[in-house]
């Protein structure tokens, strides 16, 4: 290497050194030439008991935490960028971070001039509140997260993650496209929604609204009142939860649920399987329209179980009441169906194509045939009802 290149050289690496140091603020050359200009700005506000503290960013994050303080504390993290060094300190110095009461509110924000073209500016806030603090927050494009909160919050974004966790009120988290997560809260509702992104709620207690259009949505332990876990496009799980009624459903994807227990319970799929294990209500309806189904260990005395295109399995736990009434089907598929001990009650078992067999005693009505049984077993008030309409049905005792 020549000595003029060596010299080049040397010169830009000076520049470069020199860049951070300049007017007052963090700034960085990034890729395709472009500069970034970097400012830390703190402000405390005194905030009123019971009071809401809103914030809003147009692109950056928001994270509002709760304490044992008498304050409203905003570290505000600023950051330009732009086609030069000048311009980016430039528009970072006309930045400003507002703290501005508003009737029982305070509204944290920032204000500046438009950007310009080929320009930026992204404000992320870190805020500590007292814990009693209602919370509403938001981010246009950038991830939210409260804790630690003893009121109710309101979180959003339409492009990030939205989380909260730890939380003693109620709570509307909603994100455009992003996930949606919430572990720890009590309070009278629980709403998560996401338009595209995983939905997940944990340690829950309060009406839940949980509900994907493109992912996952897990719930567990939860409790304390109605839950309703939707999703358009992706599986849904609940697992040691109880409720009062509780609607679980799926348009593309498998529901599997465990160790669930309540007045009223609906499982569905529009096109995948449906499990349900070692759970109990007073009524259990499930349903599949492409897709398999089976139940283990479940205890109700009202069961309704329709598939269109899949085989159904079915078996009672030991605490389960011997006067049932079942009526299970299938378009295309077998049945196998294992009685709780004790079951009384009359059967009609039937399909179009295949075989019907019981390994239980049942007094014979009328006529029957290799696809039909009716008949009766024992003397009780029990109804058994199972149909298909293309695969072969057994009726099996109880195994504990």
């Amino acid at each position: 290497m020549n000595t003029k290149s060596n010299k080049t050289m040397m010169f830009v690496g000076l520049v470069f050194c020199l860049l951070p140091a300049a007017g007052g603020c963090d700034v960085h050359v990034g890729g395709l030439g472009k500069a970034e200009c970097a400012r830390t700005v703190r402000k405390r506000a005194a905030i009123a008991p019971g009071s809401t503290v809103v914030a809003e960013t147009q692109l950056g994050s928001v994270s509002i935490k709760g304490a044992q303080v008498a304050d409203c504390n905003v570290v505000a993290e600023i950051v330009v960028r732009a086609p030069t060094q000048e311009r980016a300190k430039q528009i970072a110095e006309q930045v400003t971070i507002l703290l501005e009461p508003a009737e029982d509110s305070l509204i944290v924000k920032a204000d500046h001039p438009a950007p310009g073209l080929k320009c930026s500016v992204s404000v992320s806030f870190e805020i500590i509140v007292p814990a009693e603090t209602d919370v509403r927050c938001a981010s246009s494009y950038g991830p939210v997260k409260v804790a630690d909160i003893t009121a109710d919050v309101r979180a959003t974004s339409a492009s990030g993650r939205v989380a909260a966790e730890n939380i003693d009120g109620s709570v509307s988290l909603k994100s455009s496209y992003g996930s949606v997560t919430c572990r720890g809260a009590d309070g009278r509702s629980i709403t998560l929604k996401t338009s595209s992104g995983n939905v997940v709620a944990e340690n829950i207690k309060g009406s839940l609204d949980a509900e994907s259009s493109y992912g996952s949505v897990t719930c567990k332990n939860v409790s304390g009142g109605d839950i309703r876990a939707v999703s358009s496009s992706g599986k849904v799980t609940i697992s040691k939860a109880s409720f009062d009624r509780c609607d679980a459903r799926t348009s593309y994807g498998s529901v599997g649920a465990e160790g669930l227990q309540g007045k009223w319970l609906k499982l569905h799929s529009g096109s995948g399987p449906v499990s349900l294990a070692e759970s109990s209500a007073e009524e259990i309806s499930l349903s599949s329209s492409y897709g398999r189904i089976t139940c283990r260990a479940i205890n109700t005395a009202d069961l309704n179980v329709t598939g269109a295109s899949g085989d159904i399995s079915i078996t009672y736990s030991d605490s389960a009441p011997g006067q049932i009434a079942a009526d299970v089907k299938t378009s295309y598929g077998s049945i196998e169906f294992a009685a709780p001990r004790g079951f009384a009650g009359r059967v009609d078992m039937s399909t179009s194509y295949g075989s019907v067999k019981t390994d239980l005693p049942v007094t014979v009505i009328g006529p029957t045939g290799r696809d039909n049984i009716t008949g009766s077993i024992g003397d009780g008030s029990g109804r058994l009802r199972l149909r298909s309409g293309s695969g072969s049905i057994k009726l099996r005792q109880h195994k504990s």
